[in-house]
């Protein structure tokens, strides 16, 4: 491989200046798992389940990047994700965000699957979301609440066939664009899934303030394009979501506020739901990270309030968690936890009818190289 490498440099020697060597790939890993031991509670407490299980946090990933300078200045990028999120059971590795893409004095232009800035901007509770949305060790990440319980839309999406831009930094603001193209609806002309995200980043000193917006339409209940195929003519969903950060020295503390809606429109969605039903719920999520001699102490604190359908209060229909840990370092690239978490929904925060309160005790390790 060596000898291939070096003939290639010295052929390279005799052409055209302007043909430049490709870099890559670089491999990293990220790989986080821990024990949970909790309780869950349900239906006013009738129904109760214990649980000591072995977890794989959400971020689970085996990353490969490889980049090529072109002759004009710009460099083309390619970059593969793969999913190990059960890497605690026996399946298998699937994709996860890839994408080609061309950085120049413009910004950065790419295109293929990815986890757009709406959902990377709620990304704030200091353990990567690793533990967001896994029922027993949820607390209060901000991804818990990008979610509409009442008609089960997740914002927290894998979005494929998209094509997106992040602006170059002008006078500490940048700008940045998602158009996802949609999977194509199986014999359903009046479905053309599509959507689009816009956004801006304003940094100065240790103030960030990241703004989004996210629109999509004839998705349906639970879509993240893992569903293929399930939309909903007629439907549209968006949000709108403000996440504020300042890091004061001593500590650092973020706070996020999202307001989302949508329309089910008619057909399986609207059937199960009511055929042009718009739900509405809005809430916000806090994170205070402390760093002590060592690691450092993280709270996060998130909560929905009780969902509007067409217009009107649907009591008890909201959700909120906490969770409080401690990460200890073990070198740059391996950090240790403890971390106590809490949920609970409403008895009408989904159709599952039925309130739930869950608590758990956490402990594991995450490592990153």
């Amino acid at each position: 491989m060596k000898k291939a490498l070096i003939a290639a440099a010295v052929a390279g020697a005799f052409v055209a200046p302007t043909a430049m060597a490709a870099e890559g790939p670089s491999v990293n890993i990220y790989y986080p798992q821990a024990i949970v031991i909790g309780d869950t509670e349900d239906t006013n407490g009738a129904n109760s389940t214990a649980s000591e299980s072995l977890v794989a946090g959400g971020g689970s990933r085996l990353m490969f990047s490889w980049s090529d300078a072109l002759n004009n200045g710009m460099t083309l990028g390619a970059y593969m994700s793969l999913n190990t999120f059960n890497h605690n059971t026996a399946e298998g590795i699937t994709s996860r965000n890839s994408n080609i893409n061309l950085t120049g004095e413009f910004g950065t232009i790419a295109m293929g699957t990815n986890e757009h800035f709406f959902e990377g901007d709620a990304i704030t509770d200091g353990y990567g979301a690793d533990w967001a949305l896994t029922g027993a060790s949820q607390g209060g990440e901000g991804l818990n609440f990008q979610q509409i319980g009442a008609s089960g839309f997740n914002f927290t999406r894998r979005d494929e066939n998209s094509v997106w831009w992040t602006g170059p930094q002008m006078n500490n603001l940048q700008f940045r664009a998602a158009y996802i193209f949609g999977l194509a609806a199986d014999d359903n002309d009046a479905a053309d899934p599509e959507g689009y995200q816009i956004g801006a980043v304003y940094n100065m000193g240790g103030l960030n303030i990241k703004a989004a917006y996210a629109k999509y339409e004839d998705y349906a209940v639970g879509s993240n394009n893992t569903d293929k195929g399930d939309f909903q003519a007629g439907s549209s969903v968006e949000a709108t979501q403000f996440v504020f950060a300042y890091d004061f020295g001593s500590f650092s503390s973020s706070i996020g506020i999202i307001d989302m809606e949508q329309d089910t429109g008619t057909g399986n969605l609207g059937a199960a739901f009511g055929n042009g039903t718009r739900a509405e719920v809005n809430g916000y999520f806090v994170n205070f990270t402390m760093p002590v001699e060592g690691g450092r102490v993280i709270l996060n604190i998130g909560e929905l309030g009780d969902q509007d359908i067409d217009g009107a209060a649907q009591a008890d229909s909201g959700i909120s968690g906490m969770d409080i840990g401690y990460q200890h370092d073990l070198s740059a690239n391996t950090y240790a936890f403890v971390r106590y978490q809490t949920s609970e929904t409403g008895a009408n925060f989904d159709a599952t009818a039925g309130d739930t309160d869950a608590s758990s005790f956490m402990g594991g390790f995450v490592f990153s190289y």
